[in-house]
């Protein structure tokens, strides 16, 4: 399911976000796409990803529960794995460049868009 929501970071970020909270849509994600279908891709539960079967770069940042930045990848190519990150529960994939303002340690929320 698409929930249009945004990530806000100080600023307005995407209002396109999928949430992947199931098995299948985590499982599917960005793989096998040209583009991607979504600016945003918000996996819950999830610490670690890859980048197999992807087609473009894209940006990552692994959250903890207060969704706190623990950690940021810019630019991941295609083929590469990305090992667990401790006290990390969510993660969020984004189209290249998307990202590029936020840093560790910052704290991103969502807000529902009417």
């Amino acid at each position: 399911m698409t929930i249009k929501t945004m990530i806000s970071y100080k600023k307005f970020i995407t209002k396109d976000l999928l949430i992947a909270d199931t098995f299948i849509k985590r499982l599917c994600g960005f793989m096998f796409r040209k583009e991607l279908h979504h600016e945003a891709l918000m996996l819950k539960p999830c610490n670690s990803i890859h980048t197999f079967f992807m087609r473009c770069n894209i940006d990552v940042v692994f959250l903890d529960d207060d969704m706190t930045v623990v950690s940021k990848i810019e630019g991941l190519p295609p083929g590469k794995v990305i090992m667990p990150v401790k006290g990390v529960s969510t993660v969020v994939e984004t189209k290249e460049g998307l990202l590029k303002d936020i840093q560790q340690g910052d704290r991103i929320w969502l807000e529902s868009i009417s």
